[in-house]
């Protein structure tokens, strides 16, 4: 295991070792080729949990989940009841991936409602888990990921209080806590971390501003790709819009607005300025974004981003917005 500072170690940013992995398989194991010759795909996905009709929204999100492919997933949201397992686990049975959360309900008899968690294609070796100080959390896990990626870091995050229009000082205190925390487990020398999650905040907020290096805080300073603007798209990528009626839903009954459109989930990549392995945004869209009749997969709509690992996997796609 990893020895860390003592400095390091009061910030409860500790690897725990897993010895065995959760995994979600239907007879083959996932395995992790030599090499990886195409980009790396993340997703991130607030399924807001046990949310009606349940059945029907899980049903909705493994479809298009299947369909997506991602290599890489950040659940926000994320449920557990008694005597069941991980509602993660669940929607992702017989789909091959390593599943690791925040909490396996062991610490309660209570459901929790409001986790974070991480699937992948290929092993899991260490997590750690950081509670932010605006309310939000962060779930970090090490992957197995091929060449040439080998280490990754990869990091989802959620505020469970911070979601109101007048908290953006606990928005900002997560942000600079969270680039704190994954500067602190990663390695300068390898692949950039990948962070993803639902941020409660528009891009032009102070706390995005800072993630993206276009202004400080608390006097710091970092930087990271938005993959949606590291894309080259120009849209509005909306994730959480009255588009949706589950959002609808929400919108008139605590902001009395039924016309209302943001961008507030989000998959950031680490600065070449930080981190010297080779990464590069080629495609972000939004996703899980397809409704049957007048279901959606959830409130929140998914990001997916594709990363090229090697300049030869940047020029292969054509993009170079």
């Amino acid at each position: 295991m990893q020895r860390l500072s003592s400095h390091q170690l009061t910030r409860c940013s500790v690897f725990i070792v897993i010895s065995v992995a959760c995994q979600v398989s239907s007879g083959q194991e996932p395995t992790s080729p030599d090499t990886l010759d195409r980009p790396l795909r993340v997703l991130t996905a607030n399924i807001w949990n046990y949310a009606e009709p349940y059945e029907l929204r899980m049903k909705l999100l493994r479809e298009q989940i299947t369909a997506l492919q991602p290599d890489v997933i950040g659940f926000q949201e994320a449920g557990w009841k008694p005597e069941e397992e991980h509602q993660v686990k669940q929607l992702l049975r017989g789909m091959n991936y390593f599943i690791e959360h925040e909490s396996d309900g062991s610490d309660t008899k209570e459901r929790r409602l409001l986790d974070v968690a991480v699937a992948s294609r290929w092993p899991l070796k260490r997590k750690a888990f950081h509670s932010l100080p605006g309310s939000g959390k962060a779930l970090a896990v090490e992957i197995a990921a091929p060449q040439p990626i080998g280490r990754l870091l990869f990091v989802s995050t959620f505020g469970t209080a911070r979601w109101q229009f007048d908290r953006e000082l606990q928005r900002e205190r997560d942000a600079v806590a969270l680039d704190s925390f994954v500067r602190e487990i990663s390695d300068p020398n390898g692949f950039p971390p990948i962070i993803a999650g639902d941020f409660d905040a528009t891009p032009d907020s102070a706390g995005i501003r800072y993630l993206t290096g276009l202004q400080s805080l608390d006097g710091h300073s970092t930087h990271y790709y938005d993959a949606w603007k590291a894309a080259g798209n120009r849209g509005t990528g909306y994730t959480w819009t009255t588009q949706n009626h589950y959002a609808k839903k929400t919108t008139e009954q605590f902001w009395r607005r039924s016309d209302h459109h943001r961008r507030i989930d989000y998959i950031f990549l680490g600065s070449p300025h930080h981190f010297r392995g080779y990464a590069r945004v080629v495609s972000t869209r939004v996703v899980l974004n397809q409704p049957v009749g007048k279901d959606w997969p959830s409130d929140h709509f998914g990001v997916l981003a594709e990363i090229a690992t090697t300049p030869k996997g940047s020029e292969a796609t054509g993009i170079d917005k």
